[in-house]
């Protein structure tokens, strides 16, 4: 599906355009239900393309590290449509209330899930249409998707205290522990973008989503989705051989350079030895008897 993007991406963007613009203009539960729904699809596809199929193709998410990251894509996108599911039902008064927890959540998400779907969906498509090459490249060097959606996590965890203060003394302690250590561990990837420390990051965040449940309300539903994401991109990052460290390259110069005199001193002498072969007259046999003559000359003078 992805190999035909240049005529399912424009498709998607204008049914999603149109079903908005019936929505504007009947302002109806049903053309409500259709935006949303385009919407999703639309921001779905480009997730998963520019994130998870991009990464197979450049070849540093391994093929078998791939169910792990397409089930935890799903998983986290089967959240946000649940939660959107249900809520229709509840509107419609076909599901019952959730309990107050989660409408808190809810309530918070529907503030900040415009900002935060253009933050997720941004990125990608920018470096993938753009700039693929460098944008390749630093997926390459770190686990930027593991420590972004982690760094959004933080931040939808921290939001009910930053947006309603008065909630800090009620739970000001559970919600700034719970987004702390979501960014301590989205500032471990950056700072040391190792496979061993992207495993483990990689195994914490989705803990660390389904507890803020009972901390922060799910840092409002996305918050503990972004962690279940974020965290299968981190376990399934492998780096390059010779860049595990942002900073680090490949060889030494000193190496490069020792490598270099020798890859040129064994090309000259087999081109000298060919040259031999050839009947060929080299400049070191030219210039041995050159010497050889200038010493006859010399001896034939005294």
């Amino acid at each position: 599906m992805w190999n035909k993007r240049k005529l399912l991406l424009p498709l998607l963007f204008l049914v999603t355009v149109v079903s908005w613009a019936f929505y504007m203009e009947l302002f109806t539960f049903l053309t409500f239900s259709l935006a949303v729904t385009s919407t999703v699809l639309l921001f779905t596809v480009l997730l998963l393309g520019t994130v998870v199929v991009d990464g197979i193709e450049a070849g540093f998410i391994p093929l078998e590290k791939v169910p792990r990251v397409v089930t935890g894509s799903l998983v986290a996108i089967g959240t946000v449509l649940s939660v959107l599911i249900y809520l229709a039902l509840m509107l419609a008064r076909v599901a019952p209330p959730l309990p107050l927890s989660f409408m808190f959540a809810i309530l918070y998400a529907m503030e900040v899930a415009p900002l935060v779907s253009l933050a997720i969906v941004i990125p990608p498509v920018i470096g993938y249409f753009l700039c693929r090459g460098r944008w390749r490249r630093l997926r390459m060097r770190v686990p930027f998707w593991g420590a972004y959606f982690g760094f959004l996590a933080a931040l939808l965890c921290a939001y009910p205290i930053l947006r309603y203060p008065e909630l800090w003394f009620y739970w000001g302690m559970k919600i700034f522990a719970t987004s702390g250590v979501l960014l301590v561990l989205s500032l471990m990837l950056l700072a040391f973008p190792k496979e061993g420390t992207a495993k483990a990051v990689g195994l914490t965040l989705p803990l660390v989503g389904f507890i803020s449940w009972f901390t922060c309300f799910g840092g409002m539903t996305l918050g503990s989705v972004l962690a279940i994401l974020g965290g299968a991109c981190a376990f399934s990052w492998v780096p390059r051989p010779g860049q595990e460290g942002f900073l680090e390259q490949e060889s030494s110069p000193t190496e490069a350079g020792r490598g270099t005199k020798e890859d040129l001193g064994e090309t000259v002498n087999k081109i000298v030895a060919l040259l031999s072969d050839t009947g060929v007259e080299t400049t070191r046999e030219w210039s041995s008897r050159l010497m050889e003559r200038g010493g006859e000359s010399r001896g034939g003078g005294e």
